[in-house]
């Protein structure tokens, strides 16, 4: 804890997965990493790429994609994103006491059609991170990897990683898999499984030109994929899970909007309700407001350096946003992401900066408050 005793949460960071996290994997379903001239690492899986990245530029702080020559591979990454002492050394630096942990290359899984794949990697990355996360069990916390290419194989594995492996949370991206959207009934026994394990679920974005991404369709720039995919995909799940009646179905499900920002969040819901005021009747199972729902089950993650948070809180509820480090990643504020924080929230109130901090956090994901002997 802090030194004012308020507990600090990372609602969003990541692990860089290694080599070893698939080296089990039977070859038809193993990923391999082949980099080619122009310094790109292409991720494949049974011949499908479903990733072309620099992973160690995607992986270090302050790295820029704009620059080839100074892309790093894999082996060159952060190592607190593959090592878990070497990431608590950082936490203790950063001054956080707890993180709830997404992936970085498991993120771009959701592009394989291939179910079985999908399945066998979700469990092999899934046991993979539970043997991260045991280096400190009460600081570190999974969301677990969903093959949602198999719906049903998807609710068992939810099921698994909460009961055997501890997880209070998982992920799904906002995106189309296989065609179906996270509305989708298909889906139905995923929702069910969260609910009665009471696992959160974290819709996380990675932007993608292989994926199916809103604004794929127009004038490619890296600028404006990542900027249009990252909040646009997440407001149009946020409205579909709303609208089609999966949170009127799931009263208990916990959902929240990862990395994307939190700003949409008050004009959104505001728009929404304006909506279904003259298009409600096309929404049947839809019994409350969208801003009810909102309110009801859902948390939004805000940039450390958002400075429109004190203002919006009030619109969203102090008690709903959360925030992430993204650490390891490029675009991450490390070091200095807890401090950007606490003065992006000076404005807020005492019990509203403790609730931001990580109190939030915890009620969200379920997690116990840390031990104050297990760091500095």
């Amino acid at each position: 804890m802090t030194s004012d005793g308020a507990v600090v949460v990372d609602a969003d960071g990541h692990v860089v997965e290694p080599a070893e996290a698939w080296a089990e994997l039977p070859e038809r379903h193993r990923p391999t990493i082949e980099a080619d001239n122009g310094g790109y690492e292409h991720v494949v899986v049974g011949g499908t790429e479903i990733l072309a990245v620099p992973l160690g530029t995607l992986a270090t702080p302050g790295a820029r994609f704009s620059d080839p020559a100074s892309f790093r591979a894999l082996a060159e990454a952060l190592p607190g994103g593959s090592d878990p002492k070497a990431r608590l050394e950082d936490m203790d630096t950063e001054g956080i006491d707890q993180a709830v942990l997404f992936p970085s290359v498991g993120l771009y899984f959701w592009a394989l059609t291939d179910a079985e794949a999908a399945v066998s990697i979700a469990r092999a990355y899934n046991d993979w991170l539970a043997s991260y996360c045991a280096v400190a069990p009460r600081r570190l916390f999974g969301a677990a990897m969903l093959p949602m290419q198999d719906p049903p194989s998807a609710a068992a594995e939810l099921r698994r990683a909460h009961d055997r492996l501890g997880f209070p949370a998982a992920f799904v991206r906002p995106n189309p898999c296989c065609g179906r959207s996270l509305s989708d009934r298909s889906y139905e026994p995923v929702w069910e499984a969260a609910e009665d394990t009471g696992t959160a679920i974290g819709v996380h974005e990675g932007s993608s030109v292989i994926v199916p991404t809103l604004g794929s369709d127009r004038p490619f720039n890296p600028l404006v994929l990542h900027a249009v995919s990252h909040s646009f995909e997440q407001m149009l799940a946020c409205a579909q899970l709303i609208a089609f009646g999966v949170l009127e179905r799931h009263p208990s499900l916990r959902i929240v909007f990862l990395e994307s920002g939190g700003g949409w969040g008050p004009f959104w819901i505001e728009r929404l309700d304006e909506q279904a005021e003259s298009f409600g009747d096309f929404c049947p199972e839809m019994r409350l407001a969208p801003s009810e729902y909102f309110a009801r089950q859902c948390w939004i993650s805000f940039e450390v350096d958002e400075h429109t948070l004190p203002v919006l809180a009030p619109c969203i509820g102090e008690e709903r946003i959360v925030w992430g480090s993204d650490y390891p990643h490029h675009d991450a504020t490390f070091p200095g992401a807890v401090d950007a924080l606490r003065r992006t929230i000076a404005p807020l109130g005492e019990e509203a900066r403790r609730r931001v901090l990580g109190q939030n956090a915890a009620e969200l994901y379920r997690i116990p408050t840390p031990d104050p002997t297990s760091h500095p």
